[in-house]
């Protein structure tokens, strides 16, 4: 518990150079949103998702919000700065496809895995690549699937469940209906 403590200090003293910093404001200017989705549990967002692309490279993203901390089902979220990205393509019928296919994973068996590249970084994603484990998941009737990134010690991850993650990729295709010329 304690290197936990340790590590959220750490994190939390780290991200005021960064936020400060006007280059990084400007990098994140280059962030355009295509498609968000934002959850609530009583009253209180507890996630929020969404689709864009970066206008300096063209590059499409998931992100798929703040990971918390903790082991494989037990997670705190107290990192309001740091985000999951995860690359779809330099393409919108590129990120579409690959939307689609996380979203088959939900159907995949209970506890199924697999593995893609993702890059946890605040803002906006960095050059620096890890491997992200995308777990299929059941919760009484809801499929969930967890977004995970091993650290030392200890998980950091964010769980999402099917229709919200159906919402996102139906607000997509809607983005792709209204800008039938966009690539």
């Amino acid at each position: 518990m304690k290197t936990i403590l340790k590590s959220m200090l750490t994190l939390l003293l780290a991200a005021i150079p960064v936020l400060s910093s006007a280059q990084i404001l400007q990098k994140a200017s280059q962030r355009i949103e295509l498609a968000v989705v934002e959850t609530e549990m009583g009253g209180i967002e507890t996630a929020q998702m969404e689709v864009f692309k970066m206008l300096d490279s063209g590059t499409y993203w998931l992100s798929v919000g703040h990971l918390g901390v903790g082991t494989d089902l037990v997670q705190l979220k107290f990192d309001p700065v740091y985000e999951l990205f995860i690359p779809l393509g330099n393409s919108l019928e590129e990120a579409l496809a690959k939307m689609k296919e996380l979203k088959a994973f939900y159907k995949k068996p209970r506890l199924s895995t697999m593995e893609v590249q993702g890059c946890l970084a605040a803002l906006y994603p960095g050059e620096e690549f890890e491997t992200v484990t995308i777990t299929s998941r059941r919760l009484l009737s809801s499929k969930i699937l967890s977004f995970s990134v091993q650290r030392d010690d200890f998980v950091r991850a964010t769980y999402i469940i099917k229709s919200d993650f159906g919402s996102l990729l139906f607000s997509l295709k809607a983005y792709k209906a209204l800008h039938p010329k966009e690539k």
